[in-house]
C-alpha cells in the first residue's frame, strides 16, 4: 500500500511503482515517469512550493511532507503522507520518496474533531449544571448552566476550591462514599433533594434552590481515574410547581369532598372516573369509591338516560350545555330530583364530562306546596260559594219535605215519595257539608275538648261501620291536654279516615287510633314552611295495615274529588275535608304511607290550656235508603220474606229467590236488578258465590252482597270470598242491612 518515487532535484519523477502510480489518479507509469509532481500536488504557489522542498537536500535526516494532497485527472484530491531522504547519484542528487494513502485516517480526524467540537458545544450549552473536577478535587471545567446556578463565573470561582472538603456534599454523601467515587467505584447515589448555602460565601449563590446532586468519575483506558463529573439538577421550579399542584389537589379535594353539592367525572361512555360521597349519596351509593366504573344507568333514571347522554355527546364536540334537570333512581325505587350543571374537559386525547348536581326535592316540594296552596285557594273559593248556595236550595226542598210530611192529609202514598225527597236531600246536605269542610267555611262550634272522651264516644260507630274483621285498637297517651275542636266534627273526620282505611283492607286487619302530644319550635321543619305555628299540639293519628297509597299520589289524596276508587265508588271529598278541618282549626294534617304495608294520618290539633268541658256528643242513627231493584237469595222462606219488607220499608224493591237455579232464572228473565243479595250456602249442590260468579260472567259490573250465620272471619280464613266482598252477618238489624246495602250500592 505504499508508493515509492524516485525524483530528480527539480521535481521530475524517474522512478515509481505501481502503488505511486494510482496515489496520483493515473492509469500508467507513462502517465507518471517524466512528469513533475507539480502536476499532482496541490497547493497555491506550486512551482515556490516544489522549489522550497528541493532546497532541502541534502538533509541529514529524513524529511517528513506533512498535509500534501494529490489532485486526480478528474479533479478529487487524495490526502497522502510523504517521507523522503536523499541520495548521491552518478547522475547527481536524488531524492528517493514514500507515499501512503491517509484519506480513511484524516477522515478519522475530521470525525473526532467534529465529535469534539460538538461535545464541546453540548457540554457549554447543556441546561444541566455540569462541572469536571481533578482528581484532587479541584475545577478544572464547568458550563454555562453551573455559572448561572451558582452566580459566579468559571474564572472567578475560588481556585482553591475542592469537591472533597465541601461540608454539603460530605453531609449527602459521606466521606467515604465520595473517596471511593475518586477511587473510581461508581455508587448508586438516592436522589436526595438539598438547598445551596452560603458555604462558598459568594454573592449572588441563592439558598432558595433546590439541587439534586449525581457525581461519577470518568475513567481512563486502563481503568484509573482521569476526572470527576459532577451534575446539579435544579429543582427549585419543579418542586415548587409540584408543590402548588399538591396545594391545589388539596383545596380541591376538600371543595369537593365538603360541599354539599354532588361533583362527578365521566368518560364519554358515561363510566363513572371520580365522584364524591355527597354525588353517592343522591345517587344511592355508600361511597364515591364505591361509583367507581359504574354506568350511570345504575343511578340516572331510565326516562332521563337519553338526556344525559346527549349532554356528553354534545360537550364532548365542543357544544355549551345549559343547566337543566333530571332525576336520580335509587336501587329501592326512591327518586331525588337533581340539577344538573356541566362541563366538557379534556384529558389527553378522552373527553370527559365534569358534572356539579344539586338535589332540589326542597324546592320542588316549595314549589308544589306554592301550586297547591293556590289551586286550593282558588277551588275553595269556588266550592265554597257553590255550597252555600246549594244548602240555601236544599233548605228549601227539605223544609217543605218535612212540612209536607206533618200534614196529615199527605197519605201514605204521598210519604214514600217525600221520604225519597228527604233522604236524597239529606245526602245533598252531607255532600255540601263536605264541600263547606274542604273550603275551610264550615261554621264550627269550637268547645274545649278531652280528646280520649271524643274518640271514646265515636269508638261504637266506628266498631259498627268497620266490620268485624278488622281489629280495632285506641291507643291513649296519659296527661294530654285539651284542644278546643268541633267535637261533631272531629268525629266526623275520624269516621271519615276510618271508612277509608276499612276500604284499604278488603281482606281485614288492623286500625289504630293513637293519641299523643307534640312540640314544635321556630327550628321545626313544619313551622319554617308555614304549616304549624310554635307551639304543642294534640295529636291523633290513625294507622290501617291496608295497600297503602303510591308515593306520586300522597300529594294529590287531599285534593277536592280527587280519589283512587273507581268512578261510582267515591267521592273523593273524605280526606279534603279531613284536611279542612284540621286547617280551619288552627291545626295540620300530614300522611305517610308505604304501598303494601299501611297508611299513617296524624292530625295536628293546638293544645289548650283550661280544662276540657264534659260534652256528651248523640250519634244519630240515620238508616239510609234507597230505591234500586233487589234480588234477594234466601233459602229460609220466613227469613227471606222479612229481608224482603226490610228492604221494601226501605223503598228498594225487592225479589225472592228461594235457590240458585229460581235465581239464574229470574234474573235472565228481567235484568234490571241493580243487587243480587245472597245467602252463602244454598241448597241444590251450588252456593251464593257460585251464583254470583255466573252471573258476573254476563254482566261484570253487577253489585253483588253476601249474608251468612258464619263470621266474616272464619270465612274470609278458609279464603271462600274475594277481595273486597261484603258479608252481612246473620242475625242483622234494619239498620245494619240498611247501612251494608247502601255501602255496596253506592261503592
Amino acid at each position: 500500500d505504499t508508493g515509492f518515487v524516485v525524483l530528480s532535484i527539480e521535481g521530475e519523477v524517474l522512478e515509481c511503482n505501481d502503488t505511486y502510480v494510482r496515489l496520483t489518479g493515473r492509469s500508467n507509469s507513462s502517465e507518471v515517469i517524466g512528469h513533475n509532481v507539480m502536476e499532482w500536488i496541490v497547493t497555491d504557489n506550486i512551482a515556490e512550493f516544489v522549489t522550497q522542498e528541493m532546497s532541502k537536500y541534502p538533509a541529514p535526516e529524513k524529511v517528513e511532507h506533512a498535509g500534501l494532497l494529490f489532485r486526480h485527472p478528474d479533479g478529487t484530491e487524495l490526502p497522502v503522507e510523504v517521507f523522503s531522504r536523499d541520495q548521491q547519484t552518478r547522475s547527481g542528487l536524488q531524492v528517493l520518496a514514500m507515499a501512503r494513502d491517509i484519506s480513511e485516517r484524516e477522515e478519522a480526524r475530521k470525525r473526532l474533531e467534529a465529535s469534539e467540537q460538538r461535545a464541546s458545544r453540548l457540554f457549554s450549552n447543556s441546561p444541566i449544571s455540569t462541572a469536571i473536577y481533578s482528581t484532587s478535587g479541584h475545577l478544572m471545567q464547568a458550563n454555562k448552566a453551573w455559572e448561572e446556578l451558582w452566580g459566579v463565573s468559571f474564572e472567578d470561582f475560588p481556585a482553591d476550591y475542592s469537591l472533597l472538603e465541601d461540608q454539603q456534599v460530605l453531609d449527602i454523601l459521606g466521606r467515604e462514599a465520595l473517596t471511593a467515587i475518586f477511587n473510581g467505584e461508581l455508587i448508586d447515589i438516592p436522589p436526595v433533594a438539598y438547598s445551596a448555602d452560603l458555604s462558598l460565601d459568594l454573592p449572588g449563590i441563592s439558598s432558595e434552590k433546590t439541587l439534586k446532586p449525581i457525581i461519577f468519575p470518568l475513567l481512563n483506558t486502563d481503568g484509573s481515574v482521569a476526572s470527576i463529573v459532577q451534575f446539579h439538577l435544579d429543582l427549585t421550579e419543579q418542586l415548587k410547581t409540584e408543590q402548588n399542584l399538591r396545594h391545589n389537589e388539596e383545596r380541591y379535594r376538600a371543595l369537593v369532598d365538603t360541599t354539599n353539592v354532588g361533583y362527578c367525572r365521566v368518560d364519554q361512555e358515561g363510566l363513572v372516573l371520580e365522584a364524591n360521597d355527597h354525588y353517592s349519596s343522591l345517587a344511592g351509593f355508600g361511597s364515591g369509591e364505591a361509583m367507581l366504573g359504574v354506568h350511570m344507568s345504575s343511578w340516572v333514571d331510565t326516562d332521563n338516560l337519553d338526556i344525559a347522554q346527549k349532554t356528553i355527546d354534545q360537550l364532548a364536540n365542543g357544544e355549551s350545555v345549559t343547566t337543566f334537570e333530571i332525576n336520580f333512581r335509587h336501587h329501592d325505587g326512591t327518586v331525588i330530583p337533581v340539577e344538573v350543571s356541566a362541563a366538557g374537559i379534556t384529558t389527553g386525547k378522552v373527553p370527559e364530562l365534569v358534572s356539579l348536581v344539586r338535589d332540589i326535592s326542597d324546592r320542588h316540594e316549595a314549589e308544589e306546596r306554592l301550586r297547591q296552596t293556590q289551586k286550593m285557594d282558588a277551588i275553595g273559593k269556588l266550592t265554597g260559594g257553590v255550597a252555600h248556595d246549594f244548602n240555601n236550595l236544599l233548605a228549601v226542598i227539605m223544609g217543605n219535605t218535612e212540612l209536607a210530611q206533618d200534614n196529615p192529609t199527605s197519605g201514605a202514598a204521598l210519604d214514600r215519595y217525600l221520604d225519597s225527597i228527604r233522604s236524597a236531600a239529606n245526602r245533598g246536605a252531607e255532600l255540601t257539608k263536605r264541600l263547606l269542610a274542604f273550603s275551610r267555611q264550615t261554621p264550627l262550634s269550637p268547645k274545649i275538648i278531652n280528646i280520649h272522651r271524643a274518640l271514646d264516644n265515636a269508638s261504637e260507630l266506628l266498631s259498627r261501620l268497620i266490620g268485624e274483621d278488622i281489629d280495632l285498637q285506641f291507643i291513649n297517651t296519659a296527661d294530654l291536654p285539651s284542644c278546643e275542636v268541633d267535637p261533631i266534627e272531629l268525629e266526623n273526620v275520624i269516621v271519615n279516615l276510618a271508612n277509608n282505611a276499612r276500604d284499604a283492607m278488603p281482606d281485614g286487619g288492623k286500625l289504630t287510633i293513637e293519641t299523643s302530644r307534640a312540640r314544635y319550635k321556630d327550628d321545626s321543619p313544619t313551622v319554617v314552611s308555614g304549616e304549624l305555628s310554635i307551639g304543642d299540639y294534640v295529636v291523633v293519628s290513625v294507622t290501617d295495615s291496608g295497600s297503602g297509597i303510591a308515593p306520586d299520589l300522597i300529594g294529590k289524596v287531599t285534593d277536592p274529588f280527587f280519589t283512587t276508587k273507581d268512578p261510582d265508588k267515591g267521592t273523593g271529598l273524605g280526606l279534603s275535608m279531613a284536611y279542612g278541618f284540621a286547617k280551619q282549626s288552627g291545626g295540620h294534617l300530614t300522611i305517610y304511607s308505604e304501598l303494601g304495608e299501611g297508611t299513617t294520618i296524624k292530625i295536628y290539633l293546638p293544645a289548650h290550656s283550661e280544662q276540657a268541658e264534659h260534652i256528651e256528643i248523640d250519634i244519630p242513627d240515620t238508616v239510609p235508603v234507597g230505591r234500586e231493584k233487589i234480588l234477594l237469595v234466601e233459602d229460609d222462606p220466613a227469613l227471606g220474606t222479612l229481608v224482603c219488607h226490610m228492604l221494601e220499608s226501605l223503598g228498594y224493591h225487592a225479589e225472592l229467590a228461594g235457590n240458585v237455579e229460581t235465581a239464574l232464572q229470574m234474573y235472565h228473565l228481567n235484568e234490571d236488578f241493580d243487587l243480587v243479595l245472597t245467602d252463602l250456602i244454598l241448597p241444590g249442590g251450588r252456593n251464593g258465590r257460585q251464583l254470583t260468579d255466573e252471573l258476573h260472567t254476563v254482566h261484570p259490573d253487577l253489585k253483588v252482597m253476601y249474608m251468612s250465620g258464619y263470621t266474616e272471619n272464619a270465612v274470609l280464613h278458609h279464603g271462600r270470598l274475594d277481595e273486597g266482598v261484603t258479608l252481612l252477618q246473620k242475625p242483622f238489624r234494619k239498620t245494619e242491612l240498611a247501612i251494608k246495602v247502601r255501602e255496596v250500592l253506592d261503592s
